[in-house]
């Protein structure tokens, strides 16, 4: 068991809504922009309340990430991206007891 939490991140219909206003993405939808959706890995917490404050330390990173992931023009984002419009734009479930099973390599991130 690492000591971290993770966060699974799936879009709802409003950032699929942003997607079809970029060149070239009116034909995806949201099965497939949630087919492999993102997890975060964020400091360990254990209630409710202190999820919903490590999200609003944290928003704003995954919240370019997600960007970042579809569409690197930063022109073209949201001119606020604030936690209301995360929340409205993404889906968030956390998920405690993260146990990494590979004994024999090291956890390496870039």
């Amino acid at each position: 068991m690492i000591n971290r939490c993770a966060v699974t991140v799936r879009a709802k219909q409003p950032f699929l809504d942003w997607m079809f206003t970029l060149p070239d993405m009116q034909d995806i939808d949201l099965e497939q922009v949630n087919q492999d959706p993102s997890v975060y890995l964020l400091p360990e917490v254990d209630d409710l309340a202190d999820q919903e404050d490590l999200l609003a330390g944290f928003y704003d990173l995954i919240f370019e990430e997600e960007l970042t992931g579809w569409w690197r023009v930063e022109d073209d984002w949201p001119e606020t991206e604030d936690l209301e419009l995360f929340r409205a734009w993404f889906e968030v479930t956390f998920h405690s007891g993260i146990m990494d099973l590979v004994e024999d390599e090291p956890l390496v991130g870039e």
